[in-house]
């Protein structure tokens, strides 16, 4: 173990779990965290919670309840196998009625994620520090979905027609994994001078920042920003919002991971006074 801390929101944008989830996990003492600052009242999660937290998530993704995810948690704790439960668990789906396919398909991109994560392990990708160079973009922003992408992108890269300068990217205004209700802005480059009509036009100034390319689908991003926000503890540097994901190869088919490819950008704060 580094000894690194997390805040609750960093770990939800690790794990993809809501803060209102953990927060439930923890009153349901199923996730505690690991340290509670007692005049702030901050929650800050090890690595070690990180990876109960995602097992959690995996658990939940198979429709389990609150009481069935805490029996296998207490399994767990006396040794048994997590993937011994897994399997135990699709074989109970694929013999239900076909209201249940949809679990068994969840548990299958389960076990592919775990796929993708041993190979991420075995061959994670290099992480640089570099300066993100200033751009004007045409921009939409709103609240929504990640996945509002799909929508959102096509409509923008229409509105610019050729005057595109670079891959577009997507902007997250908070730390934190949010389900439904994101501050998202999404964004595509212009070359300089360029004003396309009928989208809102910004100009983006440089950033200092640590990035690294991710090779998958987009909900496989987690270690990848996991292993940013450790680079930035580890030096002592306090993450800054907005974070960038800027979708280099977008993919047909999600269940080919080398099809996707996201480079992922965490800025930090800059210190003052010094």
């Amino acid at each position: 173990m580094s000894g690194l801390l997390y805040a609750i929101g960093e770990v939800s944008r690790i794990t993809g779990l809501s803060v209102k989830a953990l927060r439930l996990y923890q009153e349901k003492g199923l996730l505690l965290p690991s340290r509670v600052d007692p005049s702030s009242g901050y929650r800050y999660y090890t690595e070690r919670d990180i990876a109960q937290a995602h097992t959690l998530r995996a658990l939940r993704d198979l429709r389990l309840s609150l009481e069935e995810i805490r029996g296998v948690l207490e399994e767990l704790d006396q040794g048994a196998s997590l993937s011994e439960h897994l399997t135990k668990v699709r074989a109970r789906l694929a013999d239900e009625a076909a209201s249940a396919q949809r679990s068994v398909l969840a548990l299958d991109t389960l076990l592919r994620h775990q796929e993708q994560a041993e190979a991420y392990l075995r061959a994670p990708p290099p992480l640089l520090e570099r300066w993100l160079p200033g751009m004007r973009v045409a921009v939409h922003r709103a609240r929504g979905r990640y996945s509002d992408a799909s929508q959102v992108f096509p409509r923008l890269l229409a509105a610019c027609g050729p005057k595109v300068g670079g891959a577009p990217f997507c902007l997250y205004h908070e730390a934190e994994y949010r389900e439904d209700d994101a501050d998202i802005s999404w964004c595509v480059p212009l070359p300089p001078g360029a004003r396309p009509e009928g989208v809102q036009v910004e100009e983006l100034p440089e950033v200092q920042a640590a990035t690294l390319v991710h090779t998958g689908p987009p909900d496989s991003v987690g270690p990848s920003w996991a292993r940013l926000f450790a680079h930035l503890h580890a030096h002592e540097r306090i993450p800054a919002v907005p974070l960038r994901e800027t979708f280099l190869r977008v993919g047909a088919n999600e269940a080919v991971s080398s099809s996707w490819r996201t480079e992922l950008a965490l800025s930090w704060e800059a210190k003052h006074g010094g």
